[in-house]
């Protein structure tokens, strides 16, 4: 498990990267990284695939994970020393340091030292897994590759074929059976039958692989025997991010060591409640797997949010002076969740009732649905508080709501 990332002088971040003026990130076992976009959650999540890829060569950091160019696109605008540090929860560390080497015209890097050299505390598909937004969706048939999962996901499927038949271990299933006592799985330790569950879980549908005959390919049904290209596409993005967290603890059912999964956009084509419902997965398995989560969903981060547990985190991403600031969400006192996103409008208006007075509190409305709906359930006055500039921000037009507001 990471728990400790430190970085200067990489793309948008500097130095000083916390209100504290420290440039250390600090993870817990569910994290999650938000933020505006171009704001610097891509380069934290960068560096630590840095960290753990293996190198095409020694002149610069392409490898099989990122290629990600020349110092002159890693460097921030003003230069200097690259530094990427990350520490594990047993205090090994991984230190890069890197320089534009000035002896060569096409700016490749300069590796100045890479230390420990031979490290395996921190290696890709082994401690660390990632999954990048740009997943494989919608195929007719999936095929095996070289990587476990694949940054993709695309050989999660054929995982899945092969070891559809291993147990999970007995320290998952004690949590399980305590959590889900009396599903059909608590009971059963294999490895696809808790695919199925989790599948059923979130999205009301299961699932289930064939492979096709005399090939290395695989069909993936859904429900009813749909296959993946009739059904729609949050299916198919979402099973690789279950397919991964169990297989990853399948692989780790003998260490002690929790390993990181790195996921970008787990909201890609997920109804809003299967968002949530995905939120509980993770909740489930971060003590079995260290989630880093980067997303722009409102209801991943407000589950998060509302969670309110130690062992959660959320970051919020800035841009200020052209380098990137981190907050932590208690950094914003209410509704934190709400001015995070910068949200122009929340579609459910749905109020907590303040001790036994007719006080709510709650989203502010914005059309004349939701002024409607605040009339029909006796609420006939509102209080809110915003800047001239948060209303800008967030194209709220004032003299509108005033209207509305008068009608209801």
């Amino acid at each position: 498990m990471i728990s400790e990332l430190e970085i200067r002088n990489f793309k948008s971040i500097k130095d000083k990267i916390n209100k504290d003026k420290s440039n250390r990130i600090k993870f817990k076992k569910l994290n999650i990284l938000c933020g505006e976009n171009a704001s610097g959650k891509t380069s934290i999540i960068h560096a630590i695939l840095l960290c753990t890829q293996s190198k095409n060569n020694e002149r610069n950091l392409d490898g099989n994970i990122l290629k990600i160019g020349n110092y002159n696109e890693l460097k921030n605008r003003d230069g200097g020393e690259i530094f990427i540090s990350m520490k594990n929860d047993n205090d090994k560390t991984k230190k890069i340091t890197f320089v534009d080497n000035d002896d060569d015209q096409s700016n490749q890097l300069k590796i100045l030292s890479v230390k420990p050299p031979d490290d395996t505390n921190f290696e890709f598909e082994k401690t660390v897994f990632y999954l990048s937004s740009n997943r494989t969706g919608t195929v007719d048939t999936y095929s095996k590759g070289n990587l476990i999962f694949g940054i993709d996901g695309s050989n999660t499927i054929s995982f899945l074929h092969d070891r559809q038949q291993d147990s999970l271990s007995e320290k998952y299933m004690h949590s399980f059976r305590s959590k889900y006592p009396s599903v059909r799985v608590s009971q059963n330790r294999l490895f696809l039958e808790h695919i199925r569950f989790w599948m059923e879980e979130i999205t009301g549908e299961t699932v289930s692989i064939f492979p096709v005959a005399y090939t290395n390919q695989f069909i993936l049904t859904f429900g009813n025997n749909f296959r993946s290209v009739n059904t729609g596409s949050g299916y198919s993005f979402l099973l690789p991010m279950i397919i991964s967290t169990l297989g990853i603890i399948l692989l780790n059912n003998t260490s002690e060591n929790i390993p990181t999964l790195i996921i970008e956009n787990p909201e890609i084509f997920l109804h809003p409640d299967a968002q949530c419902k995905l939120m509980e997965f993770f909740n489930f398995c971060k003590d079995f797997c260290q989630f880093i989560i980067e997303t722009h969903s409102e209801y991943i981060i407000k589950s998060a949010v509302e969670a309110n547990q130690a062992d959660t985190c959320v970051y919020v991403a800035k841009k200020e002076e052209g380098f990137t600031k981190l907050y932590n969400e208690t950094d914003f006192k209410t509704n934190s969740y709400l001015e995070i996103l910068d949200v122009n409008f929340v579609s459910d208006l749905e109020f907590d009732k303040i001790g036994d007075k007719n006080i709510f509190i709650g989203p502010y409305p914005q059309t004349e649905n939701d002024f409607k709906k605040l009339y029909e359930n006796g609420i006939n006055a509102i209080i809110n508080l915003q800047s001239d500039k948060d209303m800008k921000i967030r194209q709220i037009n004032y003299q509108f709501q005033l209207d509305l507001a008068k009608k209801y």
